[in-house]
């Protein structure tokens, strides 16, 4: 049974703080072991202002500046690592951008892990986008040999049909996802209002008011939980938020335009959610635009483009460094996003998606001012079923006698925790293994 008592489901959506739909409709009943461990990739792109990034005042206490403050909301569910060098390769965007999953090797790592992981899911691994192939794009992180890259999916309802729309024979006895029928049947939701409707009869008019409040908090719920999804893992419903192609959308498409940037994102994110919750994939990755973004997002009131706003110049005040900032800004409020909805998933005994996940976040360049690959600013986060603990800033620079550590020992360290036991993913000059210190 996916939801063994009314207590236990009461908990997940005081966890969730009922805000979010996905976390209401979904659960796995497996319990989580090193081998279980999902991995998820998200690529950010042009990098960062360093001094505005990275946090200052120690491993645990730290401080986020202004660039990353928005992942004050989830600093408990993450790891900052600096002091990580992509070695070899074009000190280029491009070059980054091709570095960053392959560690300057052929395959990048989502491609391998899906093949190491993916023998008996749907899909080995699933790569998405966010206006990732737009003026044709400027590279993806995905690769499949030297030189062949994986172009993600941008759109988000052909990437759903593409997951969702054969799962194979519904009938089959071992369901490849949670049991929603059964869900939905036994909703605490659903009692509760049927408990309630039945007791509103017995009160006078004031209790009667007052049980009509919680009444219509209870009934906003139940709308969230059936206008988001609804069925099961081999007959998924899924809302779109109103989302459609425009046929005469020719250039740029409608899931390239500008002012559809966040709304396909957040598409996006579900979808990878609901793909590594079902079974669908052990291994997603989602890129927001590419390297050299030509993004402009219209709410946030900038004017100028990413990549022109990543060489912001001396002036940290001025106009392409505060555009900059509102950038990385949004981008680390989608993280926090998706973060959330991944905690708010149950999966496995008593654990959320969110632990038994490692996501790793990275981008193609260092400092846009620089376009150096010496001190990258990247993230980890969620637990990888009790592997990685959180909460944590650690600083590589100087770690690899005198030098800065190789990136690609990072990379090594992530297949560990999914449970593919590998000491070397690409470059290999700083020495073999993982990276010291980022389990525990």
């Amino acid at each position: 049974m996916l939801i063994k008592t009314r207590r236990s489901f009461l908990r997940m959506l005081g966890a969730a703080g009922v805000a979010s739909p996905l976390a209401l409709t979904l659960g796995r009943n497996a319990v989580a072991a090193p081998g279980d461990v999902k991995v998820m990739f998200v690529y950010v792109p042009d990098g960062v202002i360093p001094e505005l990034w990275h946090p200052t005042g120690g491993t645990t206490g730290f401080t986020l500046p202004q660039m990353s403050a928005p992942l004050e909301a989830v600093r408990d569910d993450l790891v900052f690592v600096r002091g990580l060098r992509m070695y070899a390769g074009g000190a280029t965007h491009e070059g980054g951008v091709a570095k960053l999953l392959t560690g300057d090797g052929d395959v990048s790592l989502d491609v391998f892990l899906g093949e190491q992981l993916g023998a008996d899911t749907p899909h080995k691994s699933v790569q998405l986008g966010v206006a990732s192939n737009f003026q044709n794009g400027s590279g993806s992180v995905s690769y499949i040999g030297s030189g062949q890259q994986v172009a993600p999916d941008d759109n988000p309802l052909s990437a759903f049909d593409r997951l969702f729309g054969d799962l194979g024979d519904p009938t089959t006895p071992e369901p490849k996802g949670p049991d929603w029928a059964q869900i939905r049947s036994n909703r605490v939701i659903d009692r509760s209002i049927d408990d309630l409707m039945r007791l509103r009869g017995q009160l006078g008019g004031v209790e009667q008011d007052k049980l009509d409040i919680h009444l219509d908090a209870l009934h906003e719920v139940q709308a969230q939980i059936d206008g988001t999804l609804t069925g099961s893992c081999d007959n998924v419903v899924w809302n779109t938020e109103g989302f459609t192609v425009d046929e005469m959308d020719h250039y740029p498409k409608t899931w390239e335009r500008e002012d559809q940037f966040s709304l396909v994102g957040k598409l996006q994110m579900d979808l990878a959610v609901l793909a590594l919750s079902c079974g669908v994939t052990r291994v997603a990755s989602l890129m927001w635009s590419h390297p050299v973004s030509p993004t402009r997002i219209p709410e946030l009131g900038t004017t100028a483009a990413n990549h022109d706003a990543s060489h912001y110049g001396s002036d940290l005040n001025g106009p392409l460094a505060q555009d900059f900032i509102a950038y990385r800004r949004f981008f680390c409020e989608q993280l926090v996003y998706l973060l959330q909805q991944m905690a708010a998933l149950p999966d496995g005994d008593g654990g959320t998606l969110l632990d038994n996940t490692v996501v790793f976040v990275g981008t193609d360049i260092n400092d846009g001012n620089l376009h150096d690959h010496d001190d990258m600013p990247l993230l980890l986060a969620g637990r990888a079923a009790g592997q990685l603990t959180t909460g944590r800033s650690l600083d590589y620079r100087g770690a690899a006698d005198g030098d800065n550590e190789a990136h690609s020992k990072l990379l090594v360290s992530i297949a560990n925790m999914a449970g593919v036991p590998i000491d070397a993913f690409g470059f290999t000059g700083t020495g073999m293994g993982g990276l010291s210190g980022l389990l525990g």
